[in-house]
Order: C-alpha cells, then structure tokens, then sequence
C-alpha cells in the first residue's frame, strides 16, 4: 500500500503513540505546521517527521505537583537600563498571567515581581533558587555563567534576548558640554567615574588597555552621583548608557564621547536554570510569549510605553521615549549576539579563576523561544542563531 511504501502511519495511530487527543493534532496542524498528507478522506504522517517534530516542536512538558496544583512563579528584573525595560511591559499589562490562564486554567499559578537593584543581584537571587526567569545585562549575564561553572547546582541559560543596541548606541562617555577632547590620549589628565565592578567599568577598562593607559584615574561611584556631579561642574567625565545617555542630552547636562571606542554594543538577556526550565517547560515558553508580546507593544504603541516606563523610572516621557527609541526590541538570538556576550571576561568578580574558551561560551537553548514563536504564528525561527547582521524587517 502507498502508506506502507512511504512509511505513513494514520491519524489515529499517532495519537495513540503521543497519547494526545484528536482535537490536539489538528491545533498542532493547524498552529505548528505539524506536517501531514492527505490520502482521500484520510489523514497520514511520516513516522519519523512526527517524532522528530514532537521532540521539537511539541507539547512542552510540565511536572505536577504531588500536593497541589497552586504554584508560585518569580519573576527577577532590574530598570537600571533601557534594554531591561520589557518585564515593565510585562507585568504592566498582565500578558504573563494571560496567558498563564490559557494552559493551566485549572491551576493557580502565582506571579511574584522582584526587581533587583542590578543584575549581580539577581545573580544571587536565582543562585538561591528565588527567582525562575530574570532578564539582566550583558556582563552580568557573563557573571552568572562563568559562576555556573563552579556551583553544579546552578545551570544558567539563555532562553531570548531583551533590548540590543549597537555599537556606539548602548554606552557613552559623557562630559561637560563645554569640554572638547580630540583623542583618547587626552583622558590622562580627567579623573573618569563609572560604576564599580559593571559592565561600563569592564568596557572602560578595555579601551583604555587598548591605548596602552591602564593607569588612569577611576573613581568609582555610582551613576546618579556622577549625574549630579556633572550637573553641579564637580566631574569632569563618567560612562553612562540608557537612559542615562537620553537624560543628560534631554536635561542638557554634558554631551557623550568615544561611544564607539567604548566597544560592542549592549545586550540584555532572558535566563533561567536549565533544571527549572526542563521542569517547568510550558511556564517557560508562556513567558517567552508574553515578552514577544511585550516587544510588539514597545515597537508599535511607543508613546503609551514611555509613559508607563517614566511612571515606573521617574524620568521624564521625553526621556523614556527617546531612550526606547534607540533599542531594538527584539528576542531573536544571533550568533552576533553570542559573539559578543563571549567578549566578556569577568574574572576579577571570582579571584584568580582562570577558565577555558570552552567554559566561559554563554549556554544558550533557542528551543523554547522557537514554540513560543511558532504559538504566536511569527515567522519560524531556524534550529540555530540567527546568521549576518540584524534583519530591518524581523522582530520578535
């Protein structure tokens, strides 16, 4: 028979072999692409694409409760950046709880927010297993792998990205507006400040070593203290990024510099533990989802969001609006991406650790963003990083 010939099996047989019910294949046809042929009035599959697309693409597994159905899930973010602003959107409109609603409506899953003073925070946080998700900064992100390495209980993952900006775009060195500076050179004789053990003391670091001034003068200080230096004439300059770089251009407090010498540009980043995520798959990827929500809302309705992120930050509509509009809000990873969160090396956070190239590469699962996607009917992400430079036309 032509089924036999071509290693068909029925409907019926996969439901049997995936003991899921018949409505259930037909959403997955239907929403996933599940890929199926038709033979007269009967519906066929190919054995292997189905277990190979199941394994893939299919139901995400969760683990019951023993006791109960009630659940608490945790939520870790920080707004001392622009790119760390999308859980704002998220827990603003409930999209996570909506969506919660729809795959477990008879559970009582609680949503906790805890936002962090910065991303070292959170580190800690999940490391005690009180935060799930957190979306933090590139360095950060760096941290809380290379610190995987030594506790065997904590396994961080990349799941998504959250806000990237470019070259040039993520971070600034900011000095009074009437003071010039025609190279780098000239920075030998200004005390700099930056905030301590961050990813813009990192990049400082690293510009200046690549210019043979390792020795400068860095003071370490917070960056509302340097914010109110400058303004007051006490500093001559400080490394700053969003939306700190909008607010001292929109308040007319000094003027940015070198942003391209300072190196790549900045990534967030959303992560988990790799345990909690294989245990929790379906809360995994409702998040996921509520994020690529949360990235449209921030994409086409701007000017609602900055009021929203200026009620949570304190700053003004005019700065958050124009801070939003310098990031790409986009969850779609690129091998870009992970080329330049490897860039980092933070070894000064942890002693004299001197990890291998193998163990300081960010672990990275595309899987659950690619289900999230495909639930949202977005266009199919690829088993892998997305290759080349940032598409014009392709968010997620």
């Amino acid at each position: 028979m032509l089924k036999d010939q071509f290693n068909l099996i029925h409907i019926r047989e996969v439901m049997d072999q995936l003991d899921v019910s018949r409505s259930t294949i037909d959403r997955w046809r239907k929403n996933k692409q599940l890929p199926s042929v038709k033979i007269g009035k009967e519906i066929y599959f190919d054995k292997n694409e189905v277990m190979r697309w199941y394994r893939e693409f299919g139901q995400v597994r969760r683990t019951p409760s023993a006791s109960s159905s009630d659940e608490t899930l945790i939520i870790g973010y920080t707004t001392v950046s622009t790119h760390m602003w999308s859980p704002l959107i998220i827990k603003e409109f409930g999209l996570l709880e909506e969506e919660l609603k729809r795959i477990r409506s008879k559970d009582k899953i609680e949503v906790k927010w805890h936002k962090a003073k910065d991303g070292m925070e959170l580190i800690n946080w999940m490391i005690a297993g009180n935060i799930h998700i957190a979306t933090f900064g590139d360095y950060a992100l760096s941290v809380s792998h290379l610190v995987g390495t030594l506790l065997p209980d904590f396994r961080p993952i990349l799941l998504a990205a959250a806000g990237k900006s470019t070259n040039g775009d993520g971070f600034g060195m900011v000095v009074p507006t009437d003071l010039t500076l025609g190279s780098i050179s000239e920075l030998a004789t200004l005390p700099i400040a930056t905030t301590f053990r961050t990813n813009a003391e990192y990049r400082l670091r690293k510009m200046l070593e690549s210019h043979n001034m390792p020795e400068l003068n860095i003071i370490h200080r917070s960056i509302e203290e340097s914010m109110e230096s400058l303004r007051q004439g006490r500093l001559s300059a400080s490394i700053m990024w969003e939306p700190f770089l909008s607010l001292v251009h929109h308040q007319k407090i000094g003027k940015s510099i070198f942003n391209q010498e300072l190196g790549l540009g900045f990534m967030a980043g959303i992560v988990a533990d790799e345990r909690w995520v294989l245990a929790h798959e379906d809360l995994a990827v409702a998040y996921l989802k509520a994020n690529l929500l949360a990235n449209r809302l921030i994409r086409d309705q701007p000017n609602r969001v900055a009021k929203i992120f200026s009620a949570e930050t304190g700053f003004a509509v005019e700065v958050t609006s124009l801070s939003i509009s310098k990031i790409r809000w986009d969850a779609a990873l690129y091998y870009k991406d992970l080329k330049m969160l490897n860039y980092f090396e933070p070894v000064q956070h942890l002693g004299q650790i001197s990890p291998s190239k193998e163990q300081m590469e960010i672990r990275f699962n595309t899987r659950y963003l690619r289900i999230a996607a495909q639930e949202l009917k977005l266009p199919a992400l690829p088993l892998t990083p997305l290759d080349g430079a940032w598409q014009k036309e392709l968010y997620y």
